[in-house]
This record gives structure tokens, C-alpha cells and sequence, in this order.
């Protein structure tokens, strides 16, 4: 049986900005024994070509923007979900002059940073480029992610997103010190059973076959998509509530991508 491995990016396969070469091998083993690899991940198109650049390594499918974005190997959009327009600036309503926070937007195009009140380092200038309010005019919105430093202000912002925008245009998923603000409908498991659902579909590239599918993160953006995979295994040092749901624990990719091949010799 085809097997799919739904996997988060940062904690999970990216730590310090580098993919490790066990890791980066083991994902070459499941690829060549015919099986599926798949990032599944708050970053937009370019952050995760930025952050796989030099890695060598490939992926056969994508589930971007929290769920709201699914493509194919060479990024080409499959299916897409957007904000409503204007959303983007009532969100930086929202946190303008709060302390501790930056406000970024990411597009099919480009990401943007619109405030900042943290200051932020040189790794997240070469992904986001420093902006304003009227460089939004023309663009379609994919996401609005929110880093904030007070857990407190973040659990705050968090539930007023809910309340003004949940279900009818946008929810909220916190990973880390981060809030990925997403089309409503949007989320890693939403991404994941909507990847599968192309897949398998008459016209699809696995028509008719039975795809068997793994999840492995380590925040709480994850949830969602371990509950929709058919084995979900969570990151070692991932949050109780990451742990409820899911059936065992690794402390690699690398880790679980070796005991599964093994199972199935």
C-alpha cells in the first residue's frame, strides 16, 4: 500500500534553520521505496523554498498557509483558499501599538511585514520584506501571521479572532510564540484530507489506490492534522495536548521514517 508522511517543518525537520543528513537521507529512502513526502506547514510558497534552498531536498506535494494552500513538486497552486479583502488591515488594527508583536502577510507572490514592534532579526528580513498598508492594494491575502511575544496578549488576540472573524472568514492556529491567521475551513488536517482527496479522485495521479497516511509534528497547529491521519506521531518534546492525540512518540523523522520501511519489508 502507497503510504503518505504528512510532516511539520520547523521543530520538526528544521532545527537552527538546517534540514540534518539523517533526516534529509531518510526522506530520499521513503521517496524511493514509491511512497509520498509532504510538508505540511504555516509557511508560505516562498518561506518554504527559502528554507529547503541548498537542502537538496524534493517533496511531491505541499499543504502551505496552515492548510489553505495545497501544490504540486515544482509549487504550481492546486487548489487555494484567500481572506476577504480588507481582513489583513483589520487585523492590524487590532494590534497597532501593542507591544511585542509583529504583524506579517503572506500572498501566492511574496510576504510582506507590515509592523513590528519585537524587532526583528535577519533571518525573518530575508523572508519578509518590510512594508506598509498600501503595498496590500492589489494583492490577494492568503495568511496573516502574528508573532507575539506574551503568551498572555497571544491568548487574548486569539480568542478576539475568534470572535470577530471565526467561522465566517478566518481562524487562528497557534503554533509556538505564533498565530497563522487563515481563510475559515483552513488547517493542517483540512490541507492533508484535501491533498488525499486529489490524489485518489478520478482524475488523479493515484486513482482508486488506498493511500495510507502518517502525520509528525510537534505544535499544537498540528492537532488537526494528526486527527486526520490515519497514524499520528508526535515530535518527542511536543505539548500534552500534541501527545493526547496521537500514538506514539519519535525523536526524528529519520527515527520514523526507518521504522515504518522496516515494518513494511
Amino acid at each position: 500500500m502507497r503510504k503518505l508522511l504528512s510532516t511539520d517543518l520547523d521543530g520538526t525537520i528544521i532545527f537552527n534553520a538546517t534540514v540534518s543528513r539523517p533526516d534529509l537521507d531518510a526522506m530520499e529512502r521513503w521517496r524511493d521505496a514509491g511512497h509520498i513526502l509532504v510538508p505540511n506547514t504555516g509557511r508560505s510558497v516562498s518561506a518554504l523554498r527559502n528554507a529547503l534552498r541548498g537542502s537538496g531536498l524534493v517533496f511531491d506535494y505541499s499543504v502551505l498557509y496552515t492548510g489553505a494552500v495545497l501544490t504540486g513538486r515544482d509549487y504550481e497552486v492546486l487548489k487555494a483558499r484567500t481572506l476577504p479583502d480588507g481582513l489583513a488591515e483589520e487585523v492590524l488594527d487590532l494590534l497597532d501599538g501593542e507591544a511585542g508583536v509583529t504583524v506579517f502577510v503572506t500572498t501566492l507572490d511574496g510576504d510582506l511585514q507590515l509592523y513590528d514592534s519585537i524587532g526583528s532579526d535577519t533571518a525573518l528580513l530575508t523572508l519578509f520584506s518590510r512594508a506598509s498598508r498600501a503595498d496590500l492594494a492589489g494583492r490577494t491575502v492568503v495568511g496573516v501571521p502574528l508573532r507575539i511575544a506574551d503568551p498572555v496578549l497571544l491568548a487574548r488576540v486569539q480568542a478576539e479572532i475568534g470572535r470577530r472573524w471565526g467561522g465566517d472568514a478566518a481562524v487562528a492556529f497557534r503554533n509556538q510564540d505564533f498565530l497563522d491567521v487563515v481563510p475559515a475551513g483552513s488547517s493542517k488536517g483540512a490541507g492533508l484530507t484535501s491533498l488525499v482527496g486529489l490524489l485518489v479522485a478520478d482524475d488523479g495521479p493515484c486513482r482508486g489506490e488506498r493511500i495510507e497516511t502518517w502525520s509528525i509534528g510537534d505544535s499544537w497547529n498540528d492537532i488537526s492534522m494528526h486527527e486526520a491521519a490515519d497514524h499520528a506521531v508526535a515530535m518527542n518534546d511536543s505539548p500534552p495536548e500534541v501527545l493526547a492525540v496521537c500514538e506514539g512518540t519519535t525523536p526524528s523523522v529519520a527515527s520514523l521514517i526507518d521504522s515504518i520501511l522496516t515494518a513494511s519489508d
